[in-house]
């Protein structure tokens, strides 16, 4: 197949500098041999430009209120519910670039899906899931989402201990965030087609705040933590998932792999290291097996640092994992 890279350098979903250099590292890692050797043909057109900012924070006006859970989609039209946490402002850092670097994103993506092409979307921080998955969506709206990730990116602007925003991505894609930031009303498009709890898994989580837990209790969201694979195996914990959000083998499939998935001895070049990770094998076990249904047709790689990186261990093994999702077999 014909597989398009989009770089998206976005570094300003979180507060540590090397990340938006790792497109350019994996392709001198590699990353285009590994490709053309397992027999697909490669577009990259370079990387995407986006607007440089200055720190500064988006304040979002909402009701005192307790909080207890999402109420209702906040994509729902004419809704004006906010889920929060008893406050009557709330900060996101860097809302405005952010929003409006995702929309580039989404609209490469969606170009390149219409195409037919396998899109490969390289961070950059995991804030570009808020640009690729509604790119893919847009294109091929019954596509189901696996999040790879320590941590569950389900934060929202009220709840987020931090107001970085490459940990709201998985909660602002199902709805349950404010589109009252600054640059994200292009979310409310309705081509932009949403996805649903039931059709997301998170595989490998091991690091929640108490403000997304509850969200992802409330919401729905099939969560498989590093618990649940080591008492049951990586392979039974992908079978479990796939088939919870593509029971009947129809839909294809979208991963977000995060890096940081995987435990710091193997991958420490990353921002957001969390002890007690995937282990080489499982990381690739899990691409390999999504490869293996044939129904995988695009991919996010996020939160590769060069700058943390040692020897270039990380970046070296996240061409590994795209090589292990476009096909590459042990036998």
């Amino acid at each position: 197949m014909r597989v398009s890279i989009i770089g998206a350098p976005l570094a300003l979903g979180q507060s540590k500098p090397g990340v938006g250099l790792a497109p350019a590292a994996l392709r001198k890692a590699g990353l285009v041999e590994a490709l053309t050797q397992l027999g697909h043909s490669v577009l990259d057109e370079g990387d995407l430009h986006f607007p440089s900012g200055t720190l500064h924070e988006a304040k979002v006006e909402i009701p005192e209120a307790e909080f207890d859970g999402p109420r209702r989609n906040l994509f729902e039209e004419g809704d004006t519910t906010t889920t929060m946490l008893s406050a009557s402002v709330t900060h996101v850092k860097y809302a405005r670039e952010v929003g409006e670097s995702c929309r580039i994103i989404s609209e490469k993506v969606a170009e390149r899906a219409k195409a037919g092409d396998f899109c490969l979307t390289l961070g950059g921080d995991h804030s570009i899931a808020l640009g690729s998955i509604p790119g893919i969506l847009t294109a091929r709206p019954d596509t189901a989402l696996i999040w790879v990730d320590a941590h569950g990116d389900f934060n929202t602007p009220e709840t987020s201990p931090s107001g970085n925003m490459h940990g709201m991505p998985l909660a602002m894609v199902l709805g349950y965030a404010s589109l009252k930031l600054p640059q994200f009303a292009w979310l409310q498009n309705e081509e932009l087609r949403k996805l649903t709890p039931d059709r997301v898994a998170l595989v490998g989580v091991r690091s929640l705040d108490a403000g997304e837990r509850h969200l992802l209790r409330d919401a729905g969201v099939n969560v498989y933590s590093m618990s649940e694979i080591d008492r049951y195996g990586i392979g039974q914990v992908m079978d479990r998932a796939m088939t919870a959000i593509n029971g009947d083998g129809r839909r294809t499939f979208h991963v977000s792999f995060d890096i940081d998935s995987i435990d710091p001895s193997e991958a420490p070049g990353t921002g957001t290291l969390v002890k007690g990770g995937l282990t080489y094998r499982e990381a690739h076990a899990i691409l390999e097996m999504v490869a293996e249904t044939g129904l995988l047709t695009s991919l996010d790689l996020a939160e590769v640092n060069p700058e943390l990186d040692l020897n270039g261990q990380t970046t070296a093994l996240g061409v590994e994992l795209i090589a292990s999702a476009l096909g590459k077999s042990i036998y």
